[in-house]
């Protein structure tokens, strides 16, 4: 079962309800106001984007001058962004997250595990799963849990997902998004040294150094993601200083959740970027998914070829 999941498909199906409503008791007398009623499932998550985008933009543009998106590029971030929210919270973590189980495996089979971000759940990777099936790779993908509690209890769910990934035999990597790159990295912090079957760790639009909008976050969860957060400062002293070269790290210059964009990459890291994508879109586009898969593709030939000697 998915907390995420339930209480995004209860607050869907009661949005919905309320907007139809409205429109049936306005639409006599005040039909605009009762189509924006209706459409308010819409537009409201768009609207509160768009102040999002702005107050974005405006602290990028002043903490990181010489690296900052245009003004057109922020704008088609924002509307491929929205699209990608709608996609994702209204539909696919709601009334989908099911719909790709993790598959049943007979032979050791490289593997690849999802850590989605906050407030999401694994119906967040569908995109991805389809592209690991047709490269011939199967999956572990896992729902966060507490989901707004403190990351290091989120790290105790996703240490047996990883264990028994590990135990099939075969090279595993992970993909992780958001939040899900803080969660992989403490996960590693636990360990004596890096774990033999893991060949490579990717990570779309994580805080590594935090987010300037956690400050505007109550729960346990957002506020160790604050710039300040000294949960991120102990975990970086935690970690040697070798620990990030099989790390792949895309930021976005457009992000209105994760910014500035630096605080998305890592020393040591190989790390991309991309000048114009939203924050959950980024982990969807083209060329993030194409690159990342060849990244952890080159990874898992290494692996074997270590096997093999």
């Amino acid at each position: 079962m998915s907390k995420v999941g339930a209480i995004g498909a209860v607050t869907v199906v009661v949005s919905l309800a309320t907007a139809a409503a409205a429109f049936s008791v306005l639409q006599r007398d005040h039909p605009a106001v009762a189509w924006a009623a209706l459409l308010s499932v819409i537009w409201l998550p768009g609207l509160v984007m768009a102040v999002g985008t702005l107050v974005a933009a405006a602290v990028v543009k002043r903490r990181q001058p010489a690296d900052s998106a245009t003004t057109l590029e922020w704008g088609g971030a924002f509307f491929r962004e929205w699209l990608a929210y709608l996609v994702v919270f209204v539909w696919r973590q709601p009334f989908r997250w099911r719909a790709h189980p993790d598959p049943v495996v007979t032979v050791p089979t490289p593997t690849v595990v999802l850590v989605h971000g906050y407030v999401c759940n694994r119906g967040f990777w569908h995109p991805w799963m389809r592209a690991l099936k047709q490269r011939g790779w199967t999956w572990r993908a896992i729902s966060l849990e507490p989901v707004l509690g403190d990351i290091d209890e989120m790290v105790d769910r996703l240490d047996p997902v990883l264990q028994q990934a590990f135990s099939a035999g075969a090279p595993v990597a992970i993909v992780a998004h958001s939040m899900g790159g803080l969660v992989t990295r403490a996960w590693l912090a636990r360990q004596p040294r890096w774990p033999d079957g893991l060949s490579a760790c990717v990570t779309i639009g994580s805080p590594h150094r935090g987010t300037w909008v956690a400050r505007l976050a109550g729960s346990v969860a957002g506020r160790q993601m604050r710039e300040d957060s000294p949960w991120i400062a102990a975990l970086s002293s935690s970690e040697p200083a070798d620990r990030f070269g099989r790390f792949l790290c895309w930021r976005s210059l457009t992000d209105h959740v994760v910014y500035p964009p630096d605080n998305a990459s890592l020393p040591g890291a190989t790390n991309r970027v991309v000048r114009c994508a939203g924050h959950v879109d980024l982990a969807f586009q083209p060329a993030v998914m194409t690159e990342s898969l060849d990244w952890v593709a080159s990874a898992f030939s290494s692996s074997e070829a270590r096997t093999r000697s």
